[in-house]
């Protein structure tokens, strides 16, 4: 079975491409690219090879993008280690 990404809305599609095309985040720039390459009806191992990036990780994009929308592509960095001394 093949996964690709939902069909995009045009708004989605222009904001897909600016991300790709003049994205500061270096992260949103790659989902952005792996979104779009999974819209052209690429499967997940030639984006694989195309990227270099695993196809666990591809799927994960697709299928949080297919839920999330746009709000997918933001990275969600942890806050690290708790602090371990109290006051």
């Amino acid at each position: 079975m093949n996964l690709y990404v939902r069909e995009l809305t045009n708004e989605e599609g222009n904001r897909l491409l600016h991300l790709a095309r003049r994205g500061t985040d270096p992260v949103e720039v790659r989902r952005a690219l792996l979104i779009l390459a999974s819209t052209q009806k690429m499967k997940v191992p030639e984006i694989s090879s195309l990227y270099h990036i695993s196809g666990e990780h591809i799927r994960k994009t697709i299928r949080r993008f297919n839920t999330e929308g746009l709000d997918s592509l933001k990275p969600n960095y942890g806050g690290g280690r708790p602090p371990t001394f109290t006051v």
